[in-house]
């Protein structure tokens, strides 16, 4: 029975270990990578997804205090909460507290419990809220900060999932779901900031068949769509920034 024990004791210790994620050692800069720039890889939608985040925390940094930009000691940052995964998607840290020490690398893991499937088709905005703690701060000798990071998003299509960063400069179509449709759907985009947008439906003769002007929030977009009056056929949608324009095609069915 010990033997047994010892061995289960053993292969449990095995996964968890094989379980926790792996820092990318090409990164050596303090951040977080992958970065704005490169984007995380894709998932397929019926398969798992796993995609490890390396976490490079500073020893210092410089603040502003009391009007002042101060040099600080980072003691660690912590990542407390994760929200906006899709459906069956969850995270984990290595160390599992989620705690980084300062002058360490580290990584966290997106993964899904269940592979994506059609149904969660969709942009997922996703928001990372951590909790800076820093020390030997002049008139304060510690020093607590929380931090939002709010440009990432998980996009689910009937291809892949990918997830993606933006900025001020983004301004993306993501599509109308569901499409075919029926009836009811929406389209949703990424904005990097918030603007005058507008969104205009076509016959494939050119004729305008709706019109709307609107103010874009930043981040994702959702805006719900009625074709209950279209006839059946092939539309043409477009969105447009005053920078950017987009086309891509509908099919109603009724």
């Amino acid at each position: 029975m010990g033997k047994i024990l010892l061995v289960s004791t053993f292969m449990l210790s095995a996964f968890f270990a094989n379980a926790q994620c792996t820092p990318d050692p090409q990164y050596t800069a303090p951040g977080i990578y992958p970065d704005t720039a490169t984007g995380l890889a894709p998932a397929y939608v019926d398969q798992s997804y796993s995609e490890d985040i390396t976490v490079i925390t500073p020893t210092d940094t410089v603040v502003d205090i009391l009007g002042q930009a101060l040099q600080v000691t980072i003691d660690s940052i912590s990542l407390t909460s994760v929200s906006g995964l899709p459906p069956n998607f969850s995270y984990s840290c290595n160390p599992p507290s989620c705690g980084f020490p300062g002058g360490t690398i580290k990584c966290a893991e997106l993964y899904s419990l269940v592979d994506p499937s059609a149904a969660d088709i969709g942009v997922y905005p996703i928001v990372f809220e951590t909790t800076s703690y820093a020390s030997n701060v002049p008139f304060l000798g510690t020093f607590t900060q929380d931090d939002v990071i709010d440009y990432y998003y998980i996009e689910i299509s009937a291809a892949t999932s990918t997830i993606n960063q933006f900025d001020d400069a983004t301004f993306e179509l993501k599509g109308i779901y569901p499409n075919p449709v029926v009836n009811q759907a929406r389209i949703q985009f990424v904005s990097g900031n918030q603007g005058a947008t507008i969104f205009k439906i076509y016959n494939l003769l050119g004729k305008e068949i709706e019109s709307r002007s609107f103010l874009s929030l930043r981040g994702i977009n959702t805006m719900s769509l009625d074709f209950s009056s279209y006839p059946e056929g092939i539309y043409l949608y477009s969105i447009n920034n005053g920078s950017k324009i987009f086309t891509k095609r509908v099919v109603v069915v009724h």
